[in-house]
């Protein structure tokens, strides 16, 4: 199925075009006869003649007034027909023109386009070469735009403070101190040492490369008097950002003894500090000194106090600071949502919320965007519907990041139709908000629907990230399609990503693999794997255990005790190990472990603990006794117990443990504690309790489930009433293998040969696979009512089609 229109985007609108420029252009581009345009070649200067100054068609002044107009309003139609023009009028040979057509052509990302006027230019400039240098860096090519400043410095210019300032930038941000300590010497050497402008971005280059011993140089190389709060600020920040707590008070205290006086932006980095190395007396101490200041309720230093409390987990403390601003803004609001939010306290911040809009204030689109990520975790429907109306109220622009918070949230409430009109509605789709939709299709179940939009994604030629082949893998995994998923490990192959991008994709491999039931595969990429996660130790440990590999599970999980540590669900996949082998022995040594580490009280671990006690009928009292010691007992855990008393034949103690299971007022009936009472109302063939449960199944309607139909069917046969058991069979309207069985055995139980054959019969010809249980059935109803020969008939059609040995032994003990 091909998603219609899936990546259509909204059509960007053009700026308005600012009321000096359309009057210019109708006026100078018009074929009018009453305003010629020039048309003079000769080569325009700034010392032009004053006959074309005066030229009342078109002057200097014009050239100077549009282009800042451009500059301001960075128009590219206007730009490209005001080019047009200077070229036609012979202006485009100014200097001041061409430069500033550069800077143009570089403020609306088009560089190219810049190198391309800046080489046209027979002598460039110092302003020249420096606009160019700056369109590169400000676009983000740092290392084009240092190759231009090398070449410029080659050509015989001496930059200026400016040159260097743009320079220096470029080494900040790719942190290369190499590069810096160079156009460093440079400045020496050109004396602009001395200006505190270019000192300032020294400083700045050297901190931001984790450089303290330079920056330390720089800043005491600087005249006393001279330094400003920039400085200090800058070289504090520096200490904090290598978390250097000694280091960073030092000279904190230095600048409280200084000539300059310690302002909000001071005590924002030292907060800062505190909430990097998590020191919560040092971060009421620097609280302490900003009431004392009275600077506690600015926006910014209450910003940084709320973040701090926020990730020392004192949300109360956060609340309080954020109560007392004199302006709450959506930074300090983001950081508090986002802590409630991280300790599960959605309610709480939603409350937030909800006050911060009654006090008049205004969210923004990163505001909304947690906001949405808050309603995703409180799984309520209506709240995420109100801050989506009021994002669209406000007008936002539906940004992949926005847009990809909302299809988030309408996943998680399985709102699929919706989740995809907010993925129809994003403008300018890319990678992120595909895979947003990518991950809400495969969490919905909806895996084919994602490698479809997948592929939609690769015709529109959106680049296909390590997250997007990520959940394309998970998909095929889903859908069992191992062809598909080797196709895109060899497409990893061919075109190899990142290496910080590998482990993850090495992992949804693993995963891949895995799910396919192609364990060989999967160890194959494991044992490539350099550096295996938890995440990576547990799958191949799962894989081989589901694979029926359950010694080399256990040697697995040997091994990664030595490289890693063990988290709650490899454990569990240990002890399935353990359970299926019926190793209790080993299965022990695994609680011991579980013990040690503190994962005992998890009623996940619980649960596979009971579960694998209940294997062996003398181990009962050790299921009940890891339950009883559970701290807090979910719903599985209650079944798997109720389960364990059923299955090991305390059919009084099932009945017990669900009437202490109706205490718990937090937990519902599920079909697997409904179908295990009834199990155990047959053990104990009391009929009126039978009739009870089935009373219950019909209340809460899960009559349907076929697991609950079978207990239901073989209740009411073990329990001598055959008929009700026939009748509500034949209300069943879609039968499995598991009802068409258990009828099948409550005919023999009963003595009824002749109808637990018809019944087979009937079931083949629904096309039932019979399995060695039904077999065993059919074999018991002929056994019970003589049916010799009929015996001996189903006994050799199980033979031809099931070539076992172990089955026919079982059978004929039966028998």
């Amino acid at each position: 199925m091909v998603l219609p229109n899936f990546l259509s985007t909204n059509s960007t609108q053009t700026k308005r075009v600012p009321t000096t420029l359309s009057l210019f252009f109708r006026t100078h581009i018009s074929n009018s006869p009453n305003k010629p345009m020039l048309t003079r070649t000769q080569q325009f200067h700034s010392q032009a003649s004053p006959e074309l100054q005066n030229n009342r068609g078109f002057c200097f002044q014009d050239c100077v007034s549009l282009l800042q107009h451009l500059r301001d309003h960075t128009d590219v139609n206007c730009g490209r027909t005001l080019h047009s023009l200077f070229v036609k009028s012979a202006l485009d040979k100014d200097v001041f023109v061409q430069n500033n057509m550069v800077r143009f052509y570089g403020d609306i990302g088009e560089v190219q386009n810049a190198h391309k006027l800046f080489d046209e230019i027979p002598q460039p400039s110092l302003v020249s070469w420096t606009s160019l240098v700056s369109c590169y860096v400000h676009m983000g090519q740092h290392e084009m735009g240092l190759s231009l400043f090398r070449g410029m410095c080659r050509s015989g210019m001496s930059p200026n403070e400016f040159g260097f300032s743009v320079a220096l930038k470029a080494c900040r941000v790719m942190c290369d101190p190499v590069m810096g300590k160079l156009i460093h010497g440079l400045i020496l050497k050109s004396g602009f040492d001395s200006h505190s402008f270019c000192s300032a971005l020294i400083l700045h280059m050297y901190a931001d490369c984790g450089d303290i011993e330079n920056s330390r140089k720089v800043f005491d190389g600087v005249c006393f008097g001279e330094r400003c709060e920039a400085l200090w600020n800058t070289l504090l920040n520096a200490y904090v950002e290598v978390s250097d707590v000694k280091g960073s008070l030092k000279l904190f205290h230095e600048m409280g003894h200084s000539a300059v006086s310690r302002n909000h932006y001071t005590y924002t980095i030292l907060v800062k500090l505190c909430a990097d190395v998590l020191d919560v007396k040092l971060g009421r101490s620097v609280h302490g000194q900003t009431v004392k200041i009275g600077i506690e309720n600015d926006v910014v230093v209450g910003g940084a106090l709320i973040d701090c409390y926020v990730k020392l987990q004192f949300l109360d403390d956060a609340r309080k600071v954020f109560q007392i601003l004199d302006e709450k803004d959506n930074v300090a609001i983001c950081a508090l949502l986002a802590g409630f939010n991280h300790i599960g306290k959605s309610k709480e911040a939603l409350a937030l919320y909800v006050d911060f809009l009654c006090e008049g204030n205004k969210p923004d689109p990163f505001t909304s965007t947690s906001v949405a990520s808050l309603c995703s975790n409180l799984e309520t429907e209506l709240a995420g519907t109100q801050i989506h109306c009021g994002v669209i109220k406000l007008g936002f622009k539906m940004d992949s990041y926005l847009g990809s918070a909302f299809i988030n949230m309408y996943g998680n409430f399985g709102m699929i139709s919706d989740a995809y009109k907010c993925f129809l509605d994003v403008c300018n789709k890319n990678e992120i908000c595909v895979n947003a939709m990518m991950n809400t299709l495969i969490f919905n179940s909806n895996d084919l629907k994602a490698l479809e939009l997948f592929c939609g994604m690769r015709k529109v030629g959106i680049a296909q990230s390590s997250s997007s082949i990520s959940c394309v893998l998970r998909a095929c995994g889903n859908l069992f399609m191992l062809k598909e998923g080797r196709s895109f490990h060899s497409y990893m192959i061919k075109n190899p990503f990142e290496d910080d991008c590998r482990l993850g994709l090495e992992n949804a491999l693993l995963e891949m693999y895995v799910r396919c039931r192609a364990i060989d595969d999967a160890k194959l990429i494991f044992k490539r794997m350099p550096m295996p996660t938890e995440f990576s130790w547990t799958t191949i440990i799962s894989g081989c255990g589901e694979s029926k590999h359950f010694v080399e599970a256990l040697g697995i999980f040997r091994d990664m005790l030595l490289y890693s540590k063990p988290s709650q669900f490899t454990l569990v996949s240990v002890i399935q190990a353990c359970t299926e082998m019926k190793a209790l022995d080993v299965g022990k040594q695994a609680q011991s472990y579980i013990i040690k580490v503190g994962f005992e009280y998890y009623p996940f671990v619980g649960s596979a603990l009971i579960n694998m006690y209940a294997v062996f009928k003398h181990e009962t009292m050790n299921a009940l006794q890891i339950f009883l010691s559970m701290k807090e007992q979910d719903l599985i855990s209650w079944s798997v117990m109720l389960t364990a008393w059923v299955q090991n034949g305390y059919h009084k103690e099932a009945i017990k443990h669900f009437a202490e299971f109706q205490t718990v007022p937090i937990f519902q009936v599920d079909e697997s504690i409904l179908s295990s009472c009834i199990s155990a109302a047959s053990g104990l063939a009391a009929l009126d309790t039978g009739k009870c449960f089935h009373s219950w199944v019909i209340k809460v309607g899960l009559e349907v489930d076929l697991h609950v139909a079978s207990s239901i069917t073989d209740m009411y046969s073990k329990c001598g009433n055959i008929k009700d058991a026939c009748k509500f069979f034949n209300t069943v309207s879609d039968h499995n293998l598991v009802t068409w069985t258990a009828m099948i055995y409550g005919y023999a139980y009963h003595g009824l040969g002749r109808e637990a054959i018809d019944l087979f019969n009937k079931a083949k010809e629904a096309g039932l696979e019979p399995d060695g249980v039904t077999f065993t059935g059919v074999l018991a109803a002929c056994s019970h009512a003589g049916l010799v020969e009929e015996g001996c008939e189903y006994f050799g059609y199980m033979r031809n089609k099931y070539n076992s040995e172990r089955n026919h032994k079982s059978l004929c003990l039966h028998g």
